[in-house]
């Protein structure tokens, strides 16, 4: 007899999580908090969301690829900040926690932060996660988006919600750049940008299922691409 595939565990490296928001219903939720500037970090079973883009990349996960369990691991403070520490920190934890896709809707755009990002994405690489990563909104660099072994996610306004485009960059998708929709309210009024295609790219990855390397997934998500963009 066959056994079920395992939905994949996706991580989620943001503000938190509102595990009771009506756009996250049915979900399975688990998560923690980590807290400071060096190590060692400081890691508390809370993780609340913070500001709400957590919330709302997280029920595009959700909304998107329904089914896969979540892990919240809140790094960022009110102000939509981390030290590039705690991030490399934070992708080391999920990758230990099993997640098989990291969603990674932040980054930095220091030089310093490269190396201490890029040696997180491989640990979590030989454990068998693909990171996700949103691109700077005005193209410039941004880790860990411009690493080699990262997918990452661009948003357009004209770009559907169910529609993914390819770019030159093989690893690097156009994808929707808003959050679910509210009930009532123009997409606009709402939380927008490339945090919320990265989102929507990492639910591609999970769509794919379990088990596959890098490469594969980036093959998969080209061909299954409605195009070009542009």
């Amino acid at each position: 007899m066959t056994e079920p595939v395992r939905p994949v565990l996706a991580a989620l490296i943001d503000s938190g999580v509102a595990a009771g928001h009506p756009h996250l219903q049915g979900a399975n939720i688990t998560g923690f908090g980590l807290d400071g500037d060096d190590a060692p970090f400081v890691r508390t079973d809370e993780f609340s969301d913070r500001t709400g883009h957590g919330t709302a990349a997280a029920a595009v996960l959700h909304w998107r690829a329904p089914g896969h369990p979540l892990l919240a691991i809140r790094v960022l403070d009110e102000e939509l900040r981390c030290t590039a520490a705690l991030l490399a920190h934070a992708i080391r934890q999920a990758a230990d926690a099993g997640a098989g896709v990291i969603n990674l809707s932040l980054g930095s755009g220091r030089d310093e932060a490269r190396d201490e990002l890029a040696d997180a994405v491989d640990y979590a690489g030989a454990r068998g996660a693909i990171c996700v990563a949103a691109a700077h909104p005005r193209g410039r660099t941004l880790w860990p988006a411009d690493l080699p072994t990262v997918i990452s996610a661009k948003s357009d306004r004209g770009c559907p919600a169910d529609a993914l485009y390819s770019l030159p960059d093989q690893r690097r998708f156009v994808a929707h750049g808003f959050p679910r929709p509210i009930e009532g309210r123009r997409p606009t009024d709402n939380l927008s940008g490339t945090s919320f295609a990265a989102a929507h790219v990492a639910a591609a990855v999970l769509r794919l299922g379990p088990g596959l390397t890098l490469a594969q997934a980036v093959e998969r998500l080209r061909a299954a691409a409605a195009g070009p963009w542009g």
